[in-house]
C-alpha cells in the first residue's frame, strides 16, 4: 500500500509540473495496472503445485513396444492385483491393511459379503483372510528356480478360476516375476529355459569325512578250528611232559 501511495505521489508531481492533471490521472492507472499484473504474476508463480492423486487401481501404463514381462504387467494386474496388491504387498484381513482400504468402503470387507464369505453366491468364491505378497525381496523365496513359479501359478491360479489362462499368459506373468526379481535379462522365455533361472544358489556339497576303517569283525566259522587247535596244541604238551617223567 505504502508502495502505489507512493507511486501515486510521484505521478501527480510530475503532472503537475508538466501541467497536465488528466495526463497524470491515465499514466496513473496505467502504471497501477502494471504494477497489480505483476503482482498477480508472483503470486501465482509461489503457489504450491498441487500433487497429483495416483489411482493405484487403475492399469498399468502400456508402452509401445512391450516385452514379455509388460505384457504379464497387464495381466496382473487383470488376474492377480485384485487380491495380491498393486505392489505385490498381498493383503490380510487387519483393519489397517494398506491395500483394503485402496478399494470403497462397500469393497473393503471381502468375507462380510455372500460373494467371498464362508457362504458365498451362485459363482461366487471364498477369499482367504492372507494374502501373500508376490513381488519384492524374498518374497519367492519358497521356490527354487521360476520353473516352480510357473508350473504352481499355472495349476493353481487364478484363486477363482485355476488354469483358466493359456500358457503364454503363465509364461508372460512368470517372466514379470522374474523381472521384478532380477533374473530375467529380457529374452522372451519358454518352458524350457525356466528351470535356469534359479531364485535361490544351488547348494554347496560339502565333501564328507572320509569314515576310518573298522576292524574287520571275526568269522564266526573260524572259531571251532581256533578251538581244535588249541586243544590239539595242550594235549602235545600235557603228552610230552608225561613221557619226560615216565622216563625220569
Amino acid at each position: 500500500m505504502r508502495r502505489k501511495k507512493l507511486l501515486a505521489y510521484c505521478v501527480l508531481r510530475i503532472a503537475q509540473r508538466l501541467g497536465n492533471t488528466q495526463y497524470a490521472i491515465l499514466l496513473f492507472t496505467a502504471v497501477s495496472l502494471l504494477f497489480l499484473s505483476v503482482s498477480l504474476t508472483n503470486a501465482q508463480t509461489n503457489e504450491p503445485e498441487a500433487t497429483p492423486t495416483v489411482d493405484r487401481l487403475a492399469a498399468p501404463p502400456t508402452v509401445p513396444s512391450p516385452t514379455q514381462a509388460d505384457d504379464g504387467a497387464q495381466l496382473y494386474w487383470l488376474h492377480c492385483q485384485p487380491c495380491h496388491g498393486d505392489k505385490g504387498q498381498g493383503f490380510t484381513d487387519a483393519p489397517d491393511d494398506d491395500w483394503r482400504a485402496q478399494y470403497p468402503l462397500e469393497d473393503q470387507f471381502c468375507w462380510n459379503s455372500g460373494c467371498h464369505g464362508p457362504r458365498p453366491y451362485e459363482n461366487g468364491f471364498t477369499i482367504p483372510r492372507k494374502v501373500p505378497a508376490v513381488l519384492g525381496d524374498n518374497t519367492l523365496s519358497r521356490f527354487a528356480t521360476m520353473e516352480e513359479v510357473y508350473t504352481y501359478i499355472s495349476v493353481n491360479m487364478p484363486h477363482q478360476w485355476p488354469g483358466i489362462l493359456e500358457d503364454e499368459e503363465y509364461l508372460a506373468i512368470t517372466a514379470f516375476f522374474a523381472r521384478d526379481q532380477g533374473v530375467w535379462q529380457g529374452q522372451r522365455l519358454t518352458k524350457e529355459e525356466l528351470a535356469d533361472l534359479r531364485l535361490r544358489p544351488l547348494p554347496t556339497l560339502e565333501p564328507s569325512p572320509t569314515p576310518l576303517s573298522a576292524a574287520p569283525e571275526p568269522d564266526p566259522a573260524a572259531f571251532p578250528w581256533l578251538f581244535a587247535g588249541v586243544s590239539l596244541f595242550l594235549i602235545f604238551l600235557l603228552g610230552g611232559f608225561l613221557w619226560r617223567q615216565r622216563n625220569q
